[in-house]
C-alpha cells in the first residue's frame, strides 16, 4: 500500500503523523510525505521521505502577509472568537491552495492507495477525490479544527473547480482521532488512536537518565512562539522559581537564555530537548498550550501550568483547566506561590494520571494499520 501524507508547513502540523507513518513503514508500506518548503526538513530528520508541496510559494510568507494585511498580529490571533475562526480558514485554505498543484502532480505520478491528511491542509482531500482514493483525516490537538476546516470552500472554490471538482470534495472516509477521551470536547465520529509524540530523537544528557533528586520541572514555549517573540516573558516565571525547592528545565530549542538574566542554581537552561524523555522525568511541565506539547504532558500525565498567548492556546488552555489537570496564568502573573501549588496540588496530580492511563488505554499506531488497509481494499 501507498500512503501520501499531506500536512501544512510547522512542526506541530508535520509531527503528529509521524508516528503511524513509522507504523505503516514497519508493516511494509510505502509512505511519502506532502510537506510545504522548509518543513520537509522535519519529516527527514524522522527518518521517511517527503518532497516539497509548495516549490513556487512560502506558505509562512502567505501566512505572515495575510496575517498583516488584517492588521493582526500572533498574540492577537486567537481562534476562540468568531472573527478569527474566519481568518483562520482563509490563512489555511490560502496556504493549502499553494501546495495543491505541486500535490497533485506528485500524486499523479506516484499513485496513493489512501491519502492521509491532517486537519487544516486542505489540499489532502481534493487529491484524494482526484484519483478515487479514500481520505483519511489525522487530528494534531486536544480540541479539534473542523470549525475552520469546514469553511475552507469559499477560499478553495476557484481551485476546486481548476481541477473538475462540483463543490468541496466529500468528508474523510475515516478520522484518526489522538485526543483522550475525556478531553475531546466534541465527537468526530472517528477511530481512536493513543497519541505517540514525535519529539525528534537525540544523544540524552547524562543527567537526563538519572532520577532526580527533587521534583522536576519542564518549561518550554515550543517552537513557534520562541521564533516570534523571543523567551524573555519567561523571566518572571524563572525569577520565582528560584524561590522553590524543586529543579527547572527551560527547554528552550534555538532561542538562547541571555534575555532571562542571570539563572537562579536550580534553573538549567537547555536548548532543543526530546520532550517526552524530559517528561519522563517530570512533575509537572509549564508550556504556551502548543498541540504536541500538550499532548505529550498529557501522556505522560504530567501537572500543567499554561501561559496562552495566541492561536488556539486559549481553547487548549480552557479545556485542560475544565479537565483538572491544568492550571492557567499570565506569563507575568507567575510567582512562587503559584508554582508551589503547582507541585503539590493533588487534584491536578489525580486528574492527570487519569488521563494518562486513558491514553495508554488507546490503540496504537500499529493496531490502526489494519484498518487502513482495509479501508484502501
Amino acid at each position: 500500500m501507498r500512503v501520501l501524507v499531506t500536512t501544512s508547513h510547522g512542526a506541530g502540523h508535520v509531527f503528529p503523523p509521524i508516528a503511524l507513518a513509522h507504523a505503516l513503514r514497519a508493516a511494509g508500506h510505502d509512505v511519502l510525505f506532502a510537506v510545504p518548503g522548509a518543513s520537509c526538513a522535519h519529516v527527514a530528520r524522522a527518518g521517511l521521505h517527503a518532497f516539497d508541496s509548495s516549490p513556487a510559494a512560502d506558505t509562512e510568507e502567505i501566512f505572515g502577509r495575510l496575517l498583516a494585511e488584517r492588521g493582526m498580529t500572533f498574540d492577537r490571533f486567537r481562534t476562540d472568537s468568531p472573527e478569527a475562526v474566519t481568518l483562520a480558514a482563509e490563512l489555511f485554505a490560502s496556504t493549502s491552495e499553494a501546495t495543491v498543484e505541486r500535490t497533485v502532480e506528485v500524486a499523479t505520478a506516484w499513485r496513493p492507495d489512501l491519502v492521509l491528511y491532517t486537519e487544516l491542509q486542505g489540499a489532502g482531500p481534493l487529491v484524494a477525490a482526484l484519483l478515487g482514493v479514500p481520505a483519511v483525516e489525522h487530528t494534531i490537538s486536544c480540541h479539534h479544527f473542523r470549525q475552520i476546516s469546514s469553511r475552507f470552500g469559499p477560499w478553495l472554490a476557484a481551485v476546486y473547480r481548476q481541477y473538475g471538482l462540483d463543490g468541496p470534495p466529500p468528508p474523510p472516509a475515516a478520522t484518526i482521532d489522538t485526543r483522550p477521551p475525556s478531553i475531546a470536547t466534541f465527537d468526530l465520529g472517528g477511530w481512536p488512536m493513543r497519541a505517540l509524540p514525535y519529539t525528534t530523537g537525540a544523544m540524552l544528557p547524562p543527567w537526563l537518565l538519572e532520577r532526580p533528586a527533587r521534583p522536576r520541572v519542564a518549561v518550554t514555549l515550543g517552537t513557534l512562539r520562541p521564533q516570534l517573540s523571543g523567551v524573555g516573558e519567561l523571566r518572571t516565571v524563572v525569577r520565582a522559581a528560584g524561590a522553590v525547592d524543586a529543579e527547572f528545565v527551560l527547554a528552550l530549542g534555538d532561542a538562547g537564555p541571555a534575555a532571562l538574566g542571570p539563572l537562579p542554581a536550580n534553573v538549567r537552561a537547555e536548548g532543543w530537548l526530546p520532550l517526552t524523555a524530559l517528561l519522563a522525568t517530570c512533575t509537572a511541565m509549564i508550556h504556551h498550550g502548543g498541540n504536541g506539547t500538550t499532548l505529550a504532558g498529557l501522556g505522560a500525565g504530567v501537572r500543567h501550568l499554561v501561559l496562552p498567548g495566541g492561536a488556539d492556546d486559549y481553547e487548549v488552555a480552557r479545556i485542560l483547566r475544565a479537565r483538572g489537570v491544568a492550571m492557567v496564568s499570565s506569563p507575568e502573573a507567575v510567582d512562587a506561590d503559584l508554582l508551589r501549588h503547582l507541585l503539590t496540588d493533588d487534584a491536578l496530580l489525580a486528574a492527570a494520571a487519569e488521563v494518562r492511563d486513558e491514553t495508554a488505554a488507546l490503540p496504537s499506531p500499529a493496531a490502526i494499520v489494519p484498518r487502513l488497509e482495509k479501508l484502501a481494499g
